[in-house]
């Protein structure tokens, strides 16, 4: 007899537990591959995506405080990766914005290259109905993840 559904459940539950860590500890070697903390390299991939923000922005985006976001930009304007500029509509305002560094992104590229390949191998064994079913549930898993990520940011201990 196969497993109960609970028992399915509880598996599936740890399963995307585990996921989740080794996707945090595959972004920590990433990162230190690079000379970034884990932190600095997500800020950069969630600038990169959002294009130019307001350092407020960037702290509700991330679930940082101000002051948190403050010491990230100093670090990475240092680093190269990131300048303040004046906030085209509010000059008052400054915004974080990222830059090019071409070099660096085809050496981030060039290290998930085996995660596209090896992804694609996985995917490979699996039915259009199959994907359509997977893909469903990690949209509907993000979109639960980042809810309770927004609510956590706004709660504090």
């Amino acid at each position: 007899m196969g497993k109960s559904r609970s028992e399915l459940i509880s598996e599936l539950n740890l399963a995307v537990q585990r996921q989740g860590t080794l996707t945090v500890l595959f972004t920590h070697a990433i990162a230190q591959h690079i000379g970034l903390s884990a932190s600095e390299f997500e800020f950069c991939d969630v600038l990169q995506s959002q294009g130019p923000t307001s350092a407020g922005q960037l702290a509700k985006l991330c679930g940082l405080s101000t002051g948190g976001v403050t010491g990230l930009v100093d670090r990475l304007e240092k680093a190269g990766l990131v300048r303040r500029v004046a906030d085209p509509a509010d000059r008052r305002r400054v915004v974080i914005e990222p830059l090019d560094r071409s070099d660096l992104s085809a050496t981030v590229r060039k290290l998930y290259e085996p995660v596209a390949q090896a992804f694609d191998q996985l995917v490979a064994g699996y039915s259009d109905a199959e994907l359509a079913i997977i893909l469903g549930f990690i949209n509907s898993a993000s979109r639960m993840v980042e809810d309770m990520r927004a609510g956590l940011s706004t709660k504090r201990a």
